[in-house]
């Protein structure tokens, strides 16, 4: 059975993959720009953010990774975030994740925030995902894409089909 997609407000966004995605907050502020970049795909959060935002922001991702020839691998920086977004993390491990997976998404640096509740909710969402995907958290962007790019390629990557 194939997994589901996900209807989406962001549609004409998705069409237009690899532009750059920005989601925005009903004020217009962006929270979160989804950028490919050679080898991974990033997700760049900025100022204040909300479960809601996050179960957002995974839909798309989710919906990027099941429509376009994406990389597996996602670098998450928070480091221009603040926000207890915690409340997201149930979502993320018992519906996201396992679709992601089935999706192709192999490995996430996570870089973390300064602000306590956002790196609280980033360690709560590591303990969930280990062993499934290959997840490491960071204090800065070089080291977090150091390691996301020395992560084993999959079949995905390598351009070959996968035998599911």
């Amino acid at each position: 059975m194939a997994a589901p997609t996900y209807a989406t407000e962001f549609e004409h966004k998705l069409a237009a993959w690899p532009a750059p995605i920005e989601l925005t907050h009903l004020e217009g502020d962006v929270f979160v720009t989804l950028l490919q970049q050679q080898g991974y795909i990033e997700a760049r959060w900025t100022g204040h953010i909300t479960s809601c935002d996050v179960v957002t922001a995974s839909k798309v991702y989710l919906a990027l990774l099941q429509r376009h020839q994406c990389p597996d691998k996602l670098l998450n920086d928070k480091a221009d975030a603040t926000g207890d977004w915690t409340e997201a993390n149930d979502w993320l491990e018992f519906e996201w994740l396992p679709q992601a997976v089935r999706a192709g998404m192999r490995a996430m640096a996570h870089v973390y925030s300064t602000n306590m509740f956002s790196r609280l909710s980033t360690r709560d969402l590591y303990l969930r995902v280990i062993p499934r995907l290959q997840m490491a958290n960071f204090n800065n962007r070089a080291d977090a894409v150091e390691w996301l790019l020395s992560c084993e390629a999959t079949e995905r990557t390598q351009g070959l089909s996968s035998a599911s």
